[in-house]
């Protein structure tokens, strides 16, 4: 049977449906935004002790760089800086492009814009090939620009966060390393810890990825990483030091030669990263990766049932970790996140860019990702929606979630 809520329905059951709700909603808030993402407690515990002040913080970075490379099943090396994603991104593109290199960027929305100004910033020359937000460029497109152009490097942002898409990163890079000899640079911020990813020389594998800590590793935001494979630390070695902090073959020549750092890094950072990537390993990788899977599913489901529809045009390319929902017409999606936030202390986001005002943007990421937060989202959205008079097929939303 169908069940819609409106709004003065919604007050004349009031009072059951408080009770319902206490004990429904077992937590003050739930973050379930793309990033920052809720921090486990050990991870707190870990970053605020007073171990996290010894000094011998390069035993934790070797430690820390040892998890992240079998993490990202990496033969080269890994770098992790202070400072947001942002910044590994940019020391990539400080150190690698300068007015002499061409970069082919796949953009599918409003970060693989941002990273094409960041490479335009450093004077590379930039192509593009461009799809609308909802939808990714395709291999044929791909494969049929990189048969016509020689380029030296192809960047995109693995997760397009701002539409809930992502790119198949085995098959762009197959694809890319069958058409040409350029090296591949990803953007992995929203991605890194849910989705596998290779770092490494083989056909399928990437040559570098950048991410932070604040989204599926479930920490504060505050640490960079940095993975490199084989071939582009071959590549680094042969060019010309430029810059410091944003060098990183600099960093790469400290740690190998003196077992340093050339900045003092945010230790307490470095110790909760060792936990958080523990407890990845604890749950073992596959069951990570098929978790996500699992929740973004059902959550797609469920918001379909209730008359929804996706930003991501297909299921090969909706994102494991976060789902962007268009509003019903009419209805404003920042309306929408304040209303979830004030009524039920549920915090989602607005898409951005051209999808902005018309779509929001649910997280499900690390420890978020779980049906009981599925489950407390759907429930606060469908409710914020038949407040707003929208007719909600809320029993059916639910019941595909148990």
């Amino acid at each position: 049977m169908m069940c819609t809520f409106q709004a003065d329905e919604v007050m004349r059951d009031q009072p059951a449906e408080i009770s319902y709700e206490k004990k429904l909603f077992s937590k003050k808030y739930y973050i379930m935004t793309p990033g920052p993402t809720e921090v486990p407690h050990e991870v707190l515990k870990t970053i605020i002790s007073d171990e996290a002040l010894l000094p011998n913080y390069w035993e934790i970075y070797d430690v820390d760089v040892k998890l992240v490379k079998k993490l990202l099943n990496n033969d080269g090396e890994v770098i992790i800086m202070g400072g947001g994603a942002t910044v590994g991104l940019e020391a990539l593109v400080s150190t690698l492009i300068n007015e002499k290199t061409r970069t082919l960027i796949l953009s599918a929305g409003y970060f693989g814009e941002v990273i094409a100004k960041l490479i335009k910033i450093y004077h590379g020359k930039v192509d593009v090939i461009r799809e609308r937000q909802g939808k990714v460029p395709s291999l044929e497109a791909i494969e049929k620009y990189l048969s016509k152009n020689n380029v030296d490097y192809v960047v995109f942002a693995h997760c397009e966060t701002s539409a809930g898409t992502i790119f198949d990163i085995e098959e762009v890079a197959r694809v890319v390393k069958e058409n040409s000899h350029a090296k591949i640079i990803v953007d992995a911020v929203s991605t890194a810890g849910a989705i596998p990813i290779n770092v490494n020389s083989d056909k399928s594998g990437i040559d570098a990825v950048v991410f932070g800590v604040q989204k599926a590793l479930n920490m504060p935001p505050g640490l960079a990483i940095v993975g490199l494979s084989k071939n582009i630390v071959e590549e680094m070695e042969k060019l010309e030091p430029k810059g410091y902090y944003l060098n990183l073959k600099l960093w790469l020549d400290y740690w190998k030669i003196k077992r340093i750092l050339p900045s003092t890094p945010p230790i307490n950072l470095l110790y909760g990263l060792k936990v958080s990537l523990e407890r990845i390993f604890s749950e073992g990788l596959q069951n990570v990766y098929r978790r996500h899977l699992f929740v973004s599913k059902k959550l797609r489901n469920a918001l379909r049932k209730m008359g929804l529809r996706i930003v991501a045009e297909s299921e090969e390319i909706a994102s494991p970790t976060v789902t962007a929902v268009y509003m019903p017409n009419g209805v404003d999606s920042e309306t929408v996140v304040n209303d979830m936030w004030r009524k039920y202390g549920v915090l989602v986001a607005t898409a951005l860019g051209e999808i902005s005002n018309r779509a929001i943007r649910i997280g499900h990421m690390g420890i978020t990702a779980t049906l009981d937060n599925i489950f407390v989202v759907t429930y606060a959205l469908s409710k914020t929606l038949a407040n707003r008079g929208v007719n909600i097929n809320i029993e059916n939303a639910l019941s595909s979630l148990t």
